[in-house]
């Protein structure tokens, strides 16, 4: 019989981050020790953050899910993607209607209606509208939905019964600083919830969660930095939270984790910058990855001779969906070299990277391999060396005891 199943995504800790510095990261450790690893788990194409959430979610790749970059094109601009952009069912929503009751506490693209108890992530404002656009867009309807769900009372007297607040921290986010400690306590909150709905005596079937300040300190001080390495001994503590709580509780034992990154992380040491090299084509920035969308041929043309003298190549446009791969076209950096403009006064075609470390490398570089750890009655012990993306969604549904025959790919371990 399947058990309960908690997910927990963090952000960006790549599979080489995981495998040197384990030592630091004892919670992890006690997954894989008593669990099943995954040394090195492709991220999806292109391997930026709201494709890695979605693939975790679908089993899908971008070209079918639809989400294929942070911000996809909608057939006049390029626009942040949001949850009804995803195209196949996600993994919450085939459980909740196999009856099961599903909780959803802050992970991205996730539909409020996919879940019995939902809360939304503590980034979603910030994410449409944040300080670091050169250009602030108003926020797509989808995100606002998700923004202004309330979770409920179940969820307050979850957090009551444990003694934790049920609202995010008061603490001042207008500065870059104050936007950081914002999401690292933010996070750790989020932890607490977990730990105090699967705790609670209605704890739910399947529980999915997120940090994501690990990403957000590797890009503001790089790769492997000490405080990359603090901030990533953050989210294992969180994990160690969770697991606690539930041991207080009783119920550790009756309980599946499935622990993993949503993409790599990857140094960098130049930044490439679009808009002065092509000035006024249509682009989006994706890490290591460049997405054009040409008005015709010529400009097409125009855009991969004057990236070339950069080293930038052309990459197959797979990724995209069929109806778009006549309007938009993926180019990526060599390796160590990303794209940004986030400066809406740049005159240099290249520059000191604004964040040390990044991802959306060139698809296969193994910057952006990420680990995967799972524990519980219904897993077995073991380790690969290697799996895919498309696995993730069949083997969380294995886990839930769901059906896994509408998924292309195999879990990646045959369940207890």
């Amino acid at each position: 019989m399947a058990n309960k199943l908690i997910v927990l995504m963090v952000d960006g800790v790549s599979a080489e981050h995981y495998a040197l510095d384990h030592g630091r990261f004892p919670h992890f450790a006690a997954l894989e020790k008593h669990g099943f690893r995954v040394e090195r788990l492709k991220s999806e194409v292109l391997g930026t953050s709201l494709p890695g959430r979605t693939s975790m979610l679908t089993g899908a790749t971008a070209d079918i899910s639809g989400v294929y970059a942070n911000k996809i094109w909608d057939g006049e601009r390029f626009r942040y993607a949001n949850p009804d952009d995803v195209r196949v069912p996600t993994l919450p929503a085939r459980a909740k209607e196999a009856g099961l009751d599903v909780a959803i506490l802050g992970f991205g693209m996730i539909q409020p209606e996919s879940a019995s108890l939902f809360h939304a992530p503590w980034w979603t404002g910030a994410f449409i509208q944040r300080a670091r656009d050169a250009a602030p867009e108003p926020a797509e309807a989808a995100w606002l939905r998700v923004a202004t769900h309330q979770p409920g009372e179940r969820f307050a007297a979850a957090c009551a019964a444990a003694g934790i607040p049920s609202e995010f921290p008061k603490i001042d986010a207008a500065t870059p600083e104050g936007r950081m400690l914002y999401g690292i306590v933010a996070d750790h909150m989020i932890a607490d919830w977990v730990g105090a709905v699967a705790a609670s005596e209605d704890a739910p079937d399947l529980i999915m969660a997120e940090f994501l300040s690990t990403d957000s300190i590797q890009h503001a001080s790089g790769y492997r930095h000490d405080l990359s390495h603090w901030i990533t001994a953050q989210a294992d503590l969180a994990l160690g939270k969770i697991m606690q709580r539930l041991r207080l509780a009783g119920t550790l034992d009756q309980w599946n984790f499935a622990v993993m990154s949503d993409h790599g992380h990857s140094a960098v040491t130049q930044s490439l910058h679009p808009s002065v090299i092509v000035p006024g084509v249509r682009t989006q920035c994706e890490g290591g990855s460049l997405l054009v969308a040409p008005r015709t041929p010529e400009e097409l043309a125009h855009v991969t001779e004057q990236l070339a003298a950069y080293g930038v190549e052309p990459y197959p446009n797979t990724c995209i969906p069929p109806e778009y791969r006549e309007q938009v076209f993926v180019f990526v950096a060599p390796d160590g070299i990303s794209f940004e403009d986030d400066n809406p006064n740049e005159t240099e075609t290249t520059g000191a990277p604004g964040s040390p470390s990044t991802h959306g490398m060139k698809p296969g570089m193994p910057g952006d391999d990420r680990y995967a750890l799972f524990m519980g009655p219904n897993v077995p012990t073991g380790a690969i060396a290697s799996g895919t993306a498309t696995q993730v969604a069949p083997t969380l549904a294995a886990l839930l005891g769901l059906d896994i025959s509408h998924y292309a790919a195999a879990p990646l371990f045959m369940t207890r």
